[in-house]
């Protein structure tokens, strides 16, 4: 069953467009205001069943600056502060894809205990949805929002700061204190924002920013500075090309690959797992053994990605399209490969420079300088400085294919040599892949938690 599952699941990725979805015009964009008596409420904590359920919920803005159109949710009761809880997606990830134990539990969201997948032993004591508010989005050419065909980390940051002055003026929440949080590609454009709205929105604070299996990237290597084991590297590579049923295939193992596969041990001394691809016209092998069970809550994950693929307004694109995701894998190679020093005014990354080819714009370029030429020992020597009032909080898997935790772990040094402290890093004890925030969202829920206060 879980196969058939998991190869419908990348269908989507190449037959996006098929199905559409009619979306009402909707006023938009930052200079709109909504008069008190009218404004809209964040959905409460406790109306939480899953996230797709509030897909009537999204609202959406047009920035103005650069042509985008966002759609988001907002969500929570805000009961312990004024901050703002901002989740950048992953390579292929549509807000949906958040876990939703990852974010509340059932004290303060009961009707979660009835989704597909609920993990009771995950069901902890904290609840990010109760205390404060939290903004899903997706990125441009996700369900309703027109594909942008320069999408880079500079621009994100801006459509995401006309994303929040419309939370303001349409919700009226303050978003002068906001909380970045990304999982894996997430992480880079979380970073990235981090980096860039200091400087060119100083109204808005960045308190802490929460990331899931990230890296500060620029290499001074070259690419070898993706931290990715051969089989995730090769599968990442081919399916940016990919076409039919190979695209599908690729693309369905490496989201098996999103959890630890069958008998991997924890690769604590260096980035080869033993894990191989080979990919040909006529088709894809691997080394290892792919497990997708309910247990490890991969088999839930690909039920729920379904059921959300046939809800509008994702319906119109399936997901994440090979467009969106081909652009996805370029930003990640430039993030590897190039590094911006400079914050300028206007979300614009400055001073970047490169050690390989750009695949999309210098300005993708990562937050650090690091030294790849041992891939085992990354080291991110110089970082750019955080302009942020509290802390990084890095959590990873050392299962993690990506090979993550090393990179993960370079960072931290990297911004603690830059502002002692500031950075904080946790592994997970137990078999974590790429996928920790899927396998363990209780855990990484109370990591935040703890890094909130």
């Amino acid at each position: 069953m879980h196969r058939s599952i998991l190869r419908s699941l990348f269908a989507a990725f190449s037959f996006a467009g098929l199905l559409a979805c009619a979306a009402p015009a909707v006023p938009s964009g930052p200079e709109l205001a909504v008069p008190a008596a009218a404004r809209p409420k964040p959905v409460p904590c406790s109306a939480l069943t899953t996230i797709r359920a509030l897909h009537r919920q999204i609202e959406y803005v047009t920035d103005s600056a650069t042509g985008d159109e966002l759609e988001y949710l907002v969500i929570g009761d805000g009961a312990r502060t004024k901050d703002v809880l901002v989740f950048f997606p992953g390579t292929g990830q549509i807000m949906t894809g958040w876990p939703i134990q990852m974010i509340t539990n059932t004290r303060y969201s009961p009707k979660i205990a009835g989704d597909y997948g609920f993990d009771k032993s995950q069901d902890g004591s904290a609840s990010l949805c109760h205390d404060y508010h939290l903004v899903l989005f997706d990125y441009p050419g996700v369900g309703r929002s027109p594909y942008a065909e320069n999408a880079t980390h500079d621009r994100v940051a801006r459509d995401v700061d006309a994303m929040l002055q419309d939370v303001t003026a349409r919700y009226g929440i303050s978003t002068g204190l906001v909380d970045p949080v990304g999982w894996s590609l997430g992480t880079t454009y979380a970073l990235k924002y981090a980096f860039l709205s200091p400087a060119s929105r100083p109204s808005r604070t960045i308190h802490n920013v929460l990331l899931v299996s990230g890296h500060g990237g620029g290499s001074v290597d070259g690419p070898s500075g993706s931290g990715s084991a051969s089989c995730i590297s090769t599968l990442l590579t081919a399916a940016i090309s990919a076409t039919g049923s190979q695209a599908r295939t690729i693309k369905s193992d490496a989201t098996k690959l999103v959890f630890p596969y069958a008998g991997q041990r924890a690769d604590q001394n260096g980035t080869d797992s033993g894990c191989r691809a080979y990919v040909t016209k006529d088709a894809v092998r691997l080394s290892v053994t792919p497990v997708c069970t309910v247990n490890d809550q991969c088999r839930p994950f690909v039920v729920n990605a379904l059921a959300s693929f046939a809800t509008p307004p994702w319906a119109k694109t399936l997901g994440i399209d090979a467009q969106v995701y081909a652009q996805q894998r370029q930003a990640s190679g430039d993030w590897d490969a190039a590094y911006c020093g400079k914050a300028g005014p206007a979300f614009t990354s400055r001073q970047c420079s490169s050690s390989a080819p750009v695949q999309q714009s210098i300005t993708n370029g990562g937050i650090c300088q690091t030294d790849t030429s041992n891939a085992d020992r990354p080291a991110s020597k110089v970082c750019a400085p955080l302009q942020i009032s509290g802390h990084v909080r890095l959590l990873d898997g050392y299962e993690d294919l990506y090979v993550l935790w090393r990179y993960d772990a370079a960072l931290a040094d990297g911004l603690n040599a830059v502002k002692p402290g500031i950075a904080q890093y946790a592994i997970y004890g137990k078999p974590a892949g790429h996928g920790i925030m899927l396998q363990y969202p209780g855990w990484v829920e109370a990591q935040f938690a703890a890094a909130m206060l």
